[in-house]
């Protein structure tokens, strides 16, 4: 625990120990003011106090707990009061009220929910056990062995194993309230109560015989094994029942058994392992011989089968535009007991007898369907066959028969679909069809109008229809199916239960309120338990009573659509059409039975197959998902190894989490990645986990696109990439896009892709960029239609003699006419430069190479590098006629050159971003001067050479800085080019450093106010200050002097410090001191005036800043 919580209790432990209680006199005794609640809870909590010092004071037993502060949350056993008495009498202090974590030593607590385990991580959390053994041992134990809090369930943990070394090994879970009730009084009478049956059962366990197989003929061959496994009482081995009962009373826990071990240990039968995860083949037996796949995945494959194919066969059939207020004959088909019905075929001695359909005989055998005789005796689906076959005895269990139930269904469609109408598929027995044409058309009537013939006519076909189909499907099935008829859907469904069994109903428009007004609310389409419930807290029970209360009332309590639906069902009023199927929202794969894991491996193999079985259906669907949702069952902490059903799932905690993709996908590999994440995060020990399950959703459908291999999956389509010729590769350095020499014509570039930015070789490093200052060498060294000289006048803008017509049209206004202007000057001053002469011409050799680089070593080296050097080095030009600038006198040039940062000079070919890049590469901006005559060049300018002692006595970093000196008037001196050097006395007016770097200048800190003389300026330090001075001045009062220095500490640290922060925290926990303050008397008055008295004065300061006031 940190310094804060140690203070804080340490704290509330001396105030707990100092505290003395001599009679009810004290003020906390007397009446409170109204309204005043804090002062009625400092006066209870100094009451509690008083209590626990008169336990103490009386008590004569061994003080261990002395020291400690404890606090008790939430249910624990033994329970609070007991706790607490037991605290007090050993000397601890107990608080019934935990204002602030810190003030207790210890938190006391069975469990915590995850938030609060977030919250107290960092905290003394310990069981109720530590106090009772702690008081057994008669000394305070380790808490850390009785901590809440540990490293989590199922967490890895190491164990020494008698000196053998470390291995992993999976602690206990926790058992939190199971392991404080299992010895409390209740449970112990209730062991004492139940111990015959229990023995049995842990006798049974124990022993784990080999189970009776079954030998039922209709059973498929996996699931005879399971059946023979599950629902067979074993046989007990005579010698095991006559153990006595107290053997099992207390079992030994002194080595339990982890999950992983168990399932090792039930796998060692080749039965079970066959039917269980451990089996290579399990997920393809399951969905091909389960009963689950095809009671949850069978029906919606073939649900959506059939959809489709209503769909392809009702597109003649569309619903035209119905007429405002004509009448509607919807039809609402099913079957009666459809598994059941269809499996009596092959048995017609038991359709007049109780019958179902079910997997097995065993009593845990779950009941898919039951036929209407079995149904009088209370039998119904989904009940357990235990419970079936006591209410009764005689009924007859039939299996299941799946490719005649999908027979079937294909019928029961075909024959719907013959009559025509727009129908909509329900499930594989089930059906609604909207004849509203077929009846108004038979009947030769438009649907409208009150006429009794015509509405008469109309009944009669409807009820025609719906007695030809009854036949049509009983003699192509053997099977009856009940008709229901009404004027939406809603009708339908009503007239369908009134017509079950094997029969037919039409429910008409004057009998719609009396016969729904009888109906329970539950009964109606999306009533369910929780709506129920509602609507019976304020009264409602049937359809009727529904009426008679107001919309407002309604959707107040079940929302504005629910309200507003469930208003309009009490009334016959459903608005929802034939035919509208919503489309699929999801897909999933999910197995809840057989799973038993050893290893994390085989659970994430598992998970992997499962993804790669939704990839199937996804695909079958012509479906991809953005969403994957993960459902994760663990078994409960309370329940068994071993579930009620053998392999199955038993009591489990649910877990569910969802990642979203970038774009939707059905690929199977990259959704098993992102499930296998999601079960590690968990961090479940694998021999816990009953269920996994994946489900896809936000669906979007599979574009057929034949470019596209992944279908709706969108790629980028680069171009082809085409090598650049050798000529062309050969030059690419050395061509500049962004500057174009003077004389050169302007050409327009070229589109082709030079260099493909994907198949770029990662390994091959990237060829330094050319910097404008290097290109401008370049240009100027390879051009040789160059007419004129760079920088000629000193300017840093490239001005041509010629420029070309097209261009100068493309200009603006502004920058043509200066152009032009400029030219006009130039004609009219008439100087002859000999810069005019083709560069060609000049004397100097191709390959010349500067004077401080060996010519053998120049051109040895490739032509790449050469043109570098030329452009660090420079060339050394010969020529022999001497440069004028057409401006300026040479002499005013040499002398003065121009500033590139001059005001009002326009901007340069580069800005200033590119300047600091060139200053930062170590390139200067150079000017060109006029020469000297040739002969008296070298002697007027002649540099002497550096002497090597002087050098050697200079240090190491001004000896390199007078050779770089030196070295550069020697380039200027050799290639006629001034270099600026550097002068310190005028100023940068860019702000730039050399190097192209910019001072930043921050703020100066405010300084830290000291708290008076002290020199104390640290928040907590103050805190403590202001403590010990209450302290000492509770009974008087303060000083008027020290409340002057205080305040105006405050106001400089708002004011100067400028740190509202921190004022506001010294002046809310002097606050806090004194409202916590116990005492009341003068001094307490005087605390409380002078507190108020430094928030007037804060709040001053702070409005002297032109702030909003300070929350204090």
């Amino acid at each position: 625990m940190g310094s804060v919580l140690e203070k804080n209790s340490s704290q509330v432990r001396k105030r707990i120990e100092t505290h003395k209680f001599e009679d009810e006199g004290g003020e906390e005794y007397e009446g409170s003011e109204f309204n005043g609640f804090n002062d009625y809870f400092r006066r209870k909590k100094i009451k509690l106090q008083n209590l626990d010092a008169e336990i103490r004071a009386n008590s004569d037993k061994p003080q261990i707990f002395k020291g400690i502060v404890a606090h008790v949350t939430g249910y624990t056993q033994p329970p609070l009061h007991v706790l607490h008495r037991e605290i007090v009498q050993h000397g601890g202090g107990f608080l019934q009220y935990l204002d602030s974590k810190t003030m207790a030593t210890h938190i006391v607590a069975s469990t915590l929910p995850p938030k609060k385990s977030v919250d107290f991580s960092r905290y003394r959390i310990v069981k109720p056990a530590w106090i009772i053994d702690s008081i057994k041992a008669g000394q305070i134990l380790p808490w850390s062995n009785y901590r809440v809090l540990d490293e989590g369930p199922r967490q890895k943990v190491l164990k020494f194993d008698g000196g053998s070394g470390l291995s992993p090994s999976t602690p206990r879970s926790k058992q939190c309230y199971r392991e404080q009730t299992e010895n409390s009084f209740y449970a112990n009478q209730f062991k004492a109560s139940s111990l015959p049956s229990q023995s049995l059962s842990q006798v049974v366990e124990k022993a784990r015989t080999p189970l009776r197989p079954t030998n039922g003929a209709d059973t498929t061959p996996l699931m005879a094994d399971v059946n023979s496994l599950c629902f067979k009482k074993p046989a007990t081995p005579p010698g095991i029942l006559p153990v006595p009962v107290a053997q099992f009373t207390h079992p030994d826990t002194s080595k339990p058994m982890t999950s992983e071990e168990h399932n090792a240990m039930l796998l060692s039968d080749p039965r079970l392992r066959k039917s269980s995860t451990a089996n290579p083949d399990f997920l393809r037996q399951f969905y091909s011989e389960s009963r689950l796949h095809h009671l949850s995945t069978w029906k919606a494959e073939l649900k959506s089968k059939m959809q489709r194919l209503a769909a392809e066969k009702g597109q003649s059939c569309q619903k035209a535009k119905k007429r405002l207020g004509a009448r509607r004959y919807v039809m609402h088909v099913d079957f009666d007991s459809f598994f059941c019905a269809v499996s009596l075929k092959k048995n017609p001695e038991y359709i007049d007898k109780p019958a179902v359909v079910a997997h097995s005989t065993g009593s845990g055998s779950e009941i898919a369907s039951c036929n209407y005789p079995a149904r009088e005796f209370g039998v119904k689906n989904g009940m357990w066959m235990k419970s079936a076959l006591e209410m009764c005895p005689e009924l007859k269990v039939l299996p299941y028969d799946f490719p005649a139930y999908e027979e079937a269904s294909r019928l029961f469609y075909e024959s719907i679909l013959d009559i025509g109408g727009l129908v909509q598929s329900v499930s594989i027995d089930e059906a609604l069809v909207d004849i509203t044409p077929i009846v108004l058309t038979n009947s030769n009537s438009e649907g409208t109008g009150s006429d009794a013939e015509n509405t008469a006519r109309e009944h009669d076909m409807a009820d025609k229809l719906a007695k030809d189909l009854r036949d049509k499907v009983k003699s192509l099935t053997g099977c009856h199916v009940s008709v229901g008829i009404g004027a939406n859907i809603l009708q339908a469904k009503v007239a369908l239960r009134k017509a079950k069994p094997a029969g037919q109903y039409q429910l008409k428009s004057e009998n719609v309120l009396h016969i729904m007004g009888d109906l329970k609310v539950d009964q109606l389409p999306g009533v369910a338990r929780s709506i129920g419930g509602k609507l019976e807290d304020i009264g409602v029970t049937h359809v009727k009573d529904l009426r008679e209360v107001s919309k407002e009332r309604l959707t107040s309590i079940l929302g504005p659509k629910t309200g507003e639906k469930l208003r309009e069902y009490a009334r016959g009023i459903d608005r929802s059409e034939v035919g509208e199927q919503p489309p699929r929202k999801s897909v999933s794969a999910e197995v809840n039975w057989g799973i038993r894991f050893i290893s994390q491996p085989e659970a994430e193999e598992f998970v992997c197959n499962l993804c790669k079985e939704l990839e199937k259906r996804l695909s079958n669907e012509n479906v991809k998902g953005r969403q994957l949702t993960m459902k994760i069952m663990r078994r409960a902490i309370d329940a068994p190894l071993d579930p009620p059903k053998s392999l199955g799932h038993g009591k489990c905690d649910t877990f569910n989490k969802s990642i979203t993709f970038g774009v939707a996908t059905n690929d199977g590999q990259a959704i098993g990645k992102e499930a296998v994440n999601i079960l590690r995060s968990y961090k479940f020990s694998p021999g816990d986990l009953r269920g996994l399950g994946v489900q896809m959703t936000k669906l979007e459908p599979v574009k057929i696109n034949f470019a596209a291999p992944d279908g709706s999956q969108k790629k980028l389509a680069f171009g082809t990439f085409t090598k650049p010729s050798p000529a062309r590769e050969a030059s690419s350095t050395e061509q500049i896009d962004e500057i174009e020499s003077p004389g050169k014509q302007r050409q327009t570039p070229s589109r082709e892709i030079c260099q493909d930015p994907i198949a770029d070789d990662p390994l091959t490093p990237r060829k330094q960029k050319i910097r404008p200052a290097m290109a401008l060498t370049k240009a100027s060294d390879d051009d040789v239609r160059a007419k004129t000289h760079l920088n000629i006048s000193g300017t840093q803008f490239i001005i041509p003699s010629n420029a070309d017509a097209t261009i100068l049209a493309e200009l603006p206004n502004t920058i043509r006419r200066k152009l032009m202007a400029r030219g006009s000057r130039m004609s009219d001053i008439h100087v002859e430069s000999p810069i005019t002469e083709s560069r060609s011409q000049s004397p100097m050799p191709s390959d010349a190479c500067p004077t401080q680089v060996d010519p053998e070593v120049f051109n040895a080296l490739p032509d790449e590098m050469k043109t570098e050097i030329l452009a660090t080095y420079g060339r050394k030009t010969r020529q022999t006629t001497p440069l004028k600038s057409p401006h300026k006198d040479s002499a005013m040039e040499s002398r003065k050159p121009p500033t590139p940062s001059k005001r009002g000079r326009p901007r340069g070919l580069f800005g200033k971003a590119q300047r600091q890049r060139d200053a930062q590469a170590g390139l200067l901006q150079t000017n060109f001067r006029s020469l000297n005559q040739v002969g008296d060049a070298f002697e007027d300018e002649d540099i002497e050479e550096l002497d090597p002692e002087f050098l050697a006595e200079l240090p190491e970093e001004m000896r390199k800085e007078v050779i770089e000196q030196h070295r550069k008037r020697q380039r200027a001196r050799e290639t006629s080019l001034e270099t600026p050097l550097r002068r310190n006395s005028t100023p940068n007016p860019e702000g730039l450093l050399p190097g192209g770097q910019c001072r930043i200048q921050f703020p100066v800190v405010p300084r830290k106010i000291s708290f008076s003389t002290s020199g104390v300026t640290s928040t907590r330090e103050i805190k403590d200050m202001i403590d010990a001075w209450h302290s000492e001045t509770r009974r008087l009062g303060p000083h008027r002097r020290d409340l002057a220095v205080l305040e105006d500490f405050l106001v400089k640290v708002i004011q100067e410090e400028r740190d509202l922060e921190k004022a506001t925290k010294l002046v809310k926990w002097l606050d806090v001191i004194v409202e916590q303050d116990g005492r009341k008397g003068r001094g307490q008055e005087v605390w409380r005036r002078s507190v108020e008295a430094i928030k007037v004065i804060v709040q001053d300061a702070v409005k002297q800043l032109g702030m909003a006031p300070l929350k204090l």
